[in-house]
């Protein structure tokens, strides 16, 4: 039987993807192994930059500040989180699923409870306003680990909310200026994090480094097969084979995987699933006596991969739904057609968006727009005649025009000021008065 997972796999070109193992027909004896798409989407309007996968739920964040939530129960998209105002760059659902951890490229990051989609948490400035680069949720559902552009690692105790302690990464010279491959343990007992050319695990019951591994070339992507055994993914297309039952100074084993290097990789059901940057994936089962990767399938999916997750399909029953690999297959290539119809999915969430910033505008609009200030100015040009009057009218006026926006809504300076209009028109009777005078000097 083919392993029971799922491939979810975010993509530059904004599509989320989904691949399944299955048994060829074609070879009776022995049955080998392939890879069908069995689900696409398109429904962000620019690159998809993180992936999140736990239990019915994957969650997909992008450069068009929106996370999708899709319920693989049906495969259907359940909910568009509109919280975020940045890149969303990372995202993770905490073990219980409770709740779904996101950080973007606005500085913030944000609890979100899952079933009711509502926002728990919502910390502004977790890494001083800067940007929120990687979130890893421990077992326990209680702790969690950040970083970000501020390169401090923050240690969160998502029971009270807040920051428990900080550790400022600046002066760990082996971790570079951007420290990358934050990842717990299946345990919890320690965490990896990686520089340039070396990966780190840390303790968490005395926070230091407990193994310090040198790469040939820079890690990329983490995954724990236990609490002493992991991959790390290199840039160089190998996977480096670490585990903590070896001496300190012992080398890791490098195992070659792909002719580009390893973006993403993720362990479930004793298998795992590799992708490269070139689009190529491949599911390994794993021999952790010889510490050997067996390929099993592979295929390319045309596409650049950003994120990768991997779906339980046993807790639903061993559901294949491989009948729907044909409409599939046509949304996965870049053609006009599915650029078309795409296209409507995109703008949904910037619609309420635009609609509140017209709602802004409309009273705005209508207080400038207002042509009460003007025939006061008018009337107090009339009476320059008496300058005592005139100087007390224009100090009123000034003080009616600083509170015109709230005088409108009473009518209460307009009052006031509308007396003194028929004063100021009953004095110039002088027109009638000009015509008895040309009337006698006629005369």
């Amino acid at each position: 039987m083919p392993p029971d997972i799922e491939i979810i796999v975010g993509t530059y070109e904004e599509y989320l993807l989904g691949y399944q193992l299955s048994e060829s027909p074609d070879d009776a004896t022995p049955a080998k192994l392939q890879l069908k798409q069995t689900f696409a989407d398109r429904s962000h309007a620019g690159s998809i930059k993180s992936v999140a996968v736990q239990g019915p739920w994957v969650a997909s964040g992008g450069s068009d500040d929106r996370i999708f939530v899709y319920d693989m129960r049906t495969r259907k998209q359940s909910q568009i989180l509109l919280s975020h105002a940045g890149t969303v760059n990372t995202m993770q659902f905490s073990p219980d699923l409770t709740h779904l951890l996101s950080g973007s490229a606005d500085g913030h990051m944000i609890a979100t409870r899952v079933g009711s989609w509502t926002t728990e948490g919502d910390w502004r400035k977790a890494h001083a306003g800067q940007a929120v680069t990687h979130i890893s949720c421990h077992p326990s559902s209680k702790l969690a680990l950040s970083l970000g552009g501020d390169q401090v690692l923050n240690t969160w105790n998502l029971v009270k909310g807040r920051v428990a302690y900080k550790t400022n990464l600046k002066s760990k010279t082996t971790l570079g200026s951007q420290p990358d491959c934050l990842s717990w343990s299946t345990q919890g007992d320690h965490f990896t994090l990686s520089g340039p050319l070396c990966l780190e695990v840390w303790d968490i019951k005395n926070a230091h480094v407990v193994r310090r591994s040198k790469t040939p070339a820079k890690p990329i992507c983490v995954a724990w097969l236990n609490g002493n055994e992991l991959l790390a993914g290199l840039e160089n297309g190998s996977v480096a084979w670490i585990s903590l039952k070896d001496e300190e100074d012992a080398p890791p084993t490098i195992i070659p995987a792909h002719e580009a290097r390893v973006k993403a990789m993720a362990y479930l059901n004793e298998s795992l699933a590799t992708v490269s940057s070139a689009g190529e994936i491949k599911v390994w089962t794993i021999d952790l006596e010889k510490r050997e990767l067996e390929e099993i399938a592979s295929t390319n999916m045309d596409c650049r991969p950003t994120g990768l997750g991997l779906l339980d399909l046993s807790q639903f029953g061993n559901a294949r739904p491989v009948e729907q690999r044909i409409k599939v297959e046509k949304k996965s290539k870049a053609t006009t057609e599915t650029s078309q119809t795409a296209k409507p999915a995109a703008p949904r969430g910037f619609v309420t968006i635009e609609y509140e910033q017209e709602e802004k505008e409309e009273p705005e609009e209508e207080a400038v727009t207002t042509p009460k200030p003007k025939p006061k100015k008018k009337v107090e040009k009339k009476a320059v005649q008496e300058p005592e009057e005139s100087s007390e009218e224009s100090n009123s006026s000034d003080e009616e025009s600083e509170d015109i926006f709230d005088s409108d809504s009473d009518g209460s300076s307009d009052g006031g000021h509308r007396k003194r209009k028929p004063t100021k028109r009953k004095q110039p009777p002088t027109p009638s008065s000009k015509r008895k005078v040309k009337q006698q000097k006629k005369k």
